[in-house]
């Protein structure tokens, strides 16, 4: 009876430390919770995508561990704070045109202004920048009139009165 009584505590000790392993307590629901606080703060106090304390709250998203279930929430706040942080990218100075032979007024003056642009981001020197910006503004400028009083091919306007051929 001392031997089955042994099993039975032996039995009882193994079952309980495998309930204990079985409930390994995962720390990623509580560093996640830590994370969203602060997100939230940080939301609240309308900061920049760029201030330095979003950096803090990114590695805590990235302290969750890999194999918590709640990794998938902390991958998803990563991506959101990782797409904020980037630049967008700047409004080009100008548009491609087509130039030569057959090419309108609006293509010829488009090539223009894509030129003066590309001048512009090369020159190395503050004021040969402004002279070129102020080029570029003046022919973006007289490109608009162009493209408000231009007509595509067949479009052509005609007077009142005079009929198209």
């Amino acid at each position: 009876m001392r031997i089955a009584h042994r099993r039975h505590s032996a039995a009882l000790l193994l079952a309980g430390l495998l309930a204990l392993s079985g409930c390994s307590n995962d720390p990623g629901p509580e560093q996640l919770k830590k994370a969203e606080d602060r997100y939230q703060e940080l939301i609240n106090q309308n900061l920049s995508a760029q201030d330095p304390a979003w950096t803090e709250v990114s590695a805590q998203f990235e302290a969750v561990p890999k194999d918590s279930k709640a990794r998938p929430e902390a991958e998803k706040r990563l991506a959101a704070l990782k797409a904020a942080r980037e630049e967008i990218p700047p409004r080009p100075l100008a548009r491609p045109g087509a130039t030569g032979k057959g090419a309108s007024d609006v293509e010829a003056k488009r090539a223009a202004c894509e030129s003066l642009a590309k001048k512009m981001g090369e020159s190395r020197s503050e004021p040969t920048r402004k002279l070129l910006r102020g080029a570029l503004d003046e022919c973006q400028a007289e490109l608009v009139k162009l493209e408000a009083n231009s007509h595509p091919p067949g479009e052509e306007v005609h007077p009142p009165g005079e009929a198209a051929h």
